[in-house]
């Protein structure tokens, strides 16, 4: 992708939906997946909401709007000329209604959804044609003055951390907007996804990128450091990420898609902490690290970006990473790439080569492990006649 797009990570939520949308290669063993247990779920739903809908129709009128509003009252939604006026029970009833057949779909397919979730992520990282040596470089610092941990703050985390969960626990979201909002004002519950997707944007890009870090072996406080240089990044792009997963029944799409705009974010993370392994560009000075802690699309020179693609061509015959996850058995294997035939008068770069930090031209190479000696055949003659 652009490298532009590191300045706007709230667009890999987008660029996540349209390769889920447009690639079939990951679209069709994710669907696969999770088919039979997506019919089975929409069927039931189905029947409950036809079924079920005289009783949840008298509960909303008796418990929840109230007698006196359930006979002639309105809700408008938007304003102007967008104005569009419904029955208040009517749309009570569908905002009630739409996250129980949210949650009845999540109950069928919740198993087969994690396995999509990381079939998805798996077939994104192999699907960029990168080695394991590319993801495994390690922690490389982008800034002069990195920021560090103060064990006061990392104790004010982890209890942030909790009180964070307690707050998005379904139970206390599901009282919170049934109990809470509604009887105060019908508008109320379209303004709390908003709320809940801005306390989940404190974690859930950086849950996105677990698998990320895993493959970078980064250690914990790697971890804090790089996602705390990144902190805004993260959060608008958790934002985001946490809006759309919270749409009832469409949000289970966008929590697969949501992995692969994770996986393409993570790429090209990768590729400019390569452009610092090799020196093509320097540690950033505070005033220069701009609020996503990138710095600014004008350092990605004409100088940068040949470099970039010079790094990336010595990988281009080395065997493709492709991560799989020990509960899915049936994940399809990544195609081998295809290597680029060399310019003329260019030596084609050997197998299993790779860069190394630090030697900026690239000379060091990571061979394939020697095979043990061949038995001496008179040896083994004499062995097989003495026997």
């Amino acid at each position: 992708m652009p490298a532009e797009l590191l300045s706007i990570p709230p667009a890999y939520t987008l660029i996540g939906f349209y390769r889920l949308c447009t690639d079939e290669s990951i679209r069709k063993p994710v669907w696969d997946k999770v088919r039979h247990a997506a019919v089975r779920g929409a069927l039931v739903g189905a029947a409950y909401a036809v079924l079920g809908w005289g009783a949840m129709d008298w509960i909303v009128r008796r418990f929840i709007v109230g007698k006196d509003k359930a006979k002639d009252g309105r809700v408008t939604l938007g304003s102007g000329m967008l104005a569009v006026s419904i029955d208040l029970v009517f749309y009570t009833h569908v905002l009630l209604l739409l996250p129980q057949l949210g949650a009845i779909m999540k109950f069928f397919i919740r198993k087969n959804l994690r396995i999509a979730r990381t079939r998805a992520h798996n077939l994104t990282v192999a699907s960029r044609g990168k080695p394991a040596e590319f993801w495994g470089l390690g922690y490389v610092e982008e800034w002069q003055q990195p920021p560090s941990l103060p064990p006061a703050q990392a104790r004010g985390r982890a209890a942030r951390d909790k009180w964070v969960r307690r707050l998005l626990w379904w139970p206390t979201q599901s009282v919170i907007r049934h109990y809470v909002l509604i009887p105060l004002s019908p508008m109320l519950p379209l303004i709390i996804p908003v709320f809940t997707s801005s306390v989940k944007a404190l974690t859930t890009g950086e849950y996105l990128h677990k698998p990320y870090f895993t493959q970078k072996r980064m250690a914990p406080d790697a971890v804090w450091t790089w996602v705390e240089e990144r902190k805004w990044a993260y959060r608008a792009f958790g934002f985001c990420a946490a809006l759309l997963e919270g749409l009832p029944i469409i949000g289970l799409v966008f929590s697969v898609s949501n992995r692969i705009g994770a996986a393409m974010w993570a790429h090209d993370l990768e590729k400019r902490q390569h452009l610092f392994a090799h020196g093509v560009l320097q540690p950033l000075p505070p005033s220069r690290v701009g609020i996503f802690g990138t710095g600014s699309v004008l350092d990605m020179t004409h100088e940068v970006r040949r470099a970039g693609a010079e790094i990336e061509k010595r990988w281009s015959n080395a065997p493709v990473y492709a991560p799989t996850d020990e509960g899915d058995s049936e994940a399809p294997a990544p195609a081998a790439p295809t290597p680029s035939a060399p310019t003329p008068g260019e030596t084609p770069p050997p197998p299993y080569s790779a860069v190394a930090g630090g030697t900026p031209d690239g000379t060091r190479r990571r061979l394939p492990p020697q095979l043990p000696p061949r038995p001496d055949s008179k040896a083994t003659d004499t062995k097989s006649k003495g026997l």
